[in-house]
């Protein structure tokens, strides 16, 4: 009977606690989005709030959590004028003071949603309570660090010059996403990035060169051709395409056979871009003499791109080849 009982107890709690949550929730909601399409002036506002905090259970760490969360779902789906006042609304109910104790716990990954936090809410404010960070042993936190703090500010992007681990994949993605989102200066040390020491600083730069349409100095990029790093290699054929760096045909044509099969590859999707008489020699050669399918169809489409009559012209009578030009012209054959 006494287990019965516990049990009962036990589920009335939960279930009153659901409710409590519930409610909270809904009158949060209600009232962050009527402060933030109202007209109400900075005084009035944090009268507002004072009052809104007797109405909930505003001391419970669940409750600032739903505010928290809310706050940062509507400034993440709301834009322009309306989203002014949300760093007034954040600190009015104490929440900077919340994220920084995520910042100072012992655990890197609740200090990592500490910098999210901040980050998500653009709330620039807490630039210096990240940036020790940046030195700290656990790498995942560090790099928590220089993601936040690039969202923070456009200077900051400086600081990726200088970031001493591997970067993956899905990190740069990120970077990139917050490139493109923001859209901020180009950094002033950026030509510096592809001599760092760290492949994934020179890859990132590569990129960011790319991105802002950097052509003052093409030569130091098609020099990283000779880096022993085939990632690095890729990154520079691919800004050939999209820079369409012209004096990198030859380059590109000499560096052809020294490459695997995907750069390979790289190689002649670039050269449709920038190629002359000289790829069309280049391509013909390679259609005679590869054996590799991949290669011969991707030259193929190459040549097709450079100059059609060629490629129709000078295949007639190869018919594994004008097969590959068929396909090219049309996929469905």
């Amino acid at each position: 009977m006494i287990l019965i009982f516990i049990l009962i107890t036990n589920r009335l709690r939960y279930e009153s606690y659901k409710a409590r949550k519930k409610s909270s929730k809904t009158k949060i909601d209600i009232f962050l989005t009527s402060i933030l399409f109202s007209d109400l002036n900075e005084d009035e506002i944090k009268s507002e709030i004072n009052q809104f905090k007797k109405t909930i259970p505003f001391k419970e760490k669940w409750c600032k959590k739903i505010i928290l969360n809310e706050i940062i779902n509507l400034n993440e789906n709301l834009k322009g004028e309306i989203t002014k006042n949300i760093h007034l609304i954040y600190e009015e109910f104490d929440l900077f003071i919340y994220s920084l104790m995520f910042l100072n716990n012992r655990k890197w990954y609740v200090k990592s949603l500490g910098i999210y936090q901040f980050q998500t809410l653009e709330y620039i404010k807490a630039e210096r309570y990240i940036k020790p960070y940046l030195n700290h042993k656990n790498k995942r936190l560090v790099l928590n660090a220089y993601f936040g703090l690039i969202s923070l500010a456009s200077d900051n992007l400086e600081l990726l010059g200088e970031y001493p681990n591997s970067i993956s994949m899905k990190s740069e993605i990120k970077i990139m996403d917050i490139l493109y989102s923001k859209k901020p200066p180009m950094p002033t040390n950026l030509k510096d990035w592809i001599d760092s020491k760290n492949p994934s600083v020179v890859k990132l730069g590569i990129k960011f060169m790319v991105f802002y349409n950097y052509l003052k100095e093409t030569q130091p990029i098609l020099n990283l051709l000779q880096s022993e790093d085939k990632t690095i290699r890729h990154e520079v054929i691919v800004a050939v395409n999209d820079l369409l760096i012209i004096g990198a045909e030859q380059v590109l044509i000499d560096q052809f056979d020294k490459e695997e099969k995907t750069n390979k590859i790289e190689i002649l999707k670039s050269l449709s871009a920038i190629g002359t008489q000289k790829t069309e020699k280049f391509i013909s050669d390679l259609l005679i003499n590869s054996i590799d399918k991949d290669l011969k169809l991707e030259g193929v489409y190459t040549l097709n791109k450079i100059n059609p009559n060629y490629l129709e012209n000078a295949f007639a009578e190869n018919l594994e080849i004008r097969k590959m030009a068929n396909h090219v012209k049309d996929p469905y054959i």
